[in-house]
């Protein structure tokens, strides 16, 4: 099973830094008169990411759309579903201890993250996390290519709506207590996880990348949920072609690293319906462990 702060931050978090001597890792996928050039997101980051390699600025450049998980600039009409359950309502003693020393350490106010859904707080957790190591939305990858098409007027297709995204989240089971525990326990190592992750997608090791992301804590459910169900559904509509505006056509994927990597996932799936897959950076092993 995949740690679940690493597969949250496939959703809203992390990664960074791109490398002159290695490349994140990107594939060009090929069935009949359809071409994806497929890359890995990095949802936070720095600018120190930039460039991105080139085979995948210039396909872009020259794509029929940008296909990606969903358009998160746009909110409008999303509804959150009423709150039931608080954070404070489902840590017991030492859980709650540990939560404030973990809002101490990130300057959050305890008393918010316990009268926030659990869901809430571990994303706030995460995203506080990786904001003290110096990474922000602004600059992550999948912003980068979206503000690249827009100027270059090539059209935004999204595989799932900013809806579905915000349902997968708030509906786990007793608002999210997963996903906050996790974040709890997870959180004395979790800049050296960050860190590891990071190293692993600059240098476009996939096999690292699974590796750290894996734990024994995480629920099949979860994995199913965030990951595998998903990953199955988008190989079908890339496959099908119903979220293209035509028949065949070159597009560039853009979807969270861990979508691409480990069981399930988006290329074997792709490749087992029939594309041609051709994998295109130049890689390298990452030094780290976690």
């Amino acid at each position: 099973m995949f740690r679940l702060l690493s597969v949250m931050s496939s959703l809203i978090v992390f990664f960074t830094s791109y490398s002159t001597q290695a490349e994140p890792q990107h594939w060009l996928a090929k069935k009949g008169n359809t071409e994806y050039m497929i890359i890995g997101s990095v949802h936070v980051g720095d600018t120190s990411m930039y460039p991105l390699p080139k085979a995948v600025t210039q396909f872009l450049t020259k794509s029929d759309g940008l296909i990606i998980e969903a358009d998160v600039r746009n909110t409008e009409g999303v509804i959150y579903p009423q709150t039931k359950l608080l954070a404070k309502d489902v840590l017991d003693r030492k859980e709650r201890q540990h939560l404030a020393s973990i809002a101490t350490d990130l300057r959050l106010q305890e008393t918010q993250l316990l009268n926030a859904p659990p869901w809430a707080a571990a994303l706030t957790i995460q995203l506080s996390l990786v904001n003290k190591l110096g990474y922000v939305a602004g600059h992550g990858v999948d912003m980068h290519l979206i503000e690249f098409a827009d100027d270059k007027h090539i059209p935004l297709i999204p595989l799932e709506s900013v809806q579905f995204q915000v349902d997968l989240i708030t509906g786990q089971p007793e608002g999210g207590k997963e996903l906050l525990l996790s974040s709890i326990e997870e959180y004395e190592g979790g800049e050296e996880l960050v860190q590891c992750l990071i190293n692993s997608w600059k240098s476009g090791d996939g096999n690292k990348l699974e590796q750290v992301s894996l734990s024994e804590k995480s629920s099949d459910q979860f994995s199913e949920d965030f990951l595998y169900s998903r990953n199955r559904d988008w190989a079908q509509k890339l496959d099908s072609g119903s979220v293209l505006p035509k028949s065949g056509g070159h597009y560039t994927v853009v979807v969270g690293s861990l979508h691409l990597v480990g069981k399930d996932n988006l290329i074997e799936l792709l490749e087992k319906r029939g594309f041609e897959i051709t994998p295109l950076a130049n890689t390298r092993n990452a030094k780290c462990d976690s």
